[in-house]
């Protein structure tokens, strides 16, 4: 049986979710797409989403990506209220911070 989401193992140290997560849970109320009742849950699983697909897919850009990061969007976003339209933004914009510094 496997620890349901949100489960901590006493005496060990939660796990962030993806490294930038921290970000931007002090961030997303300050972009553009935000809007008033939403809350990190709903963008957590976008921004996750775009940074992975960042860092799995060196090299391309992300409108080509655009119908995979959508399927994959269904699949992963969980409770997240955010239809793909709203969660591309905040993929986008995560896969934007992921970029490579210096390109």
């Amino acid at each position: 049986m496997s620890p349901q989401p949100g489960y901590q193992v006493p005496g060990r140290a939660p796990v962030e979710s993806f490294p930038d997560s921290g970000y931007w849970n002090q961030q997303f109320r300050s972009e553009p797409y935000f809007l008033e009742g939403d809350s990190y849950d709903d963008y957590e699983p976008a921004y996750r989403l775009g940074y992975q697909a960042r860092h799995q897919h060196p090299g391309r850009d992300f409108d080509s990506l655009d119908e995979q990061l959508q399927r994959d969007w269904a699949a992963s976003k969980g409770l997240s209220r955010l239809d793909w339209q709203r969660a591309r933004q905040a993929a986008l914009r995560a896969w934007e911070r992921g970029e490579p510094r210096g390109m």
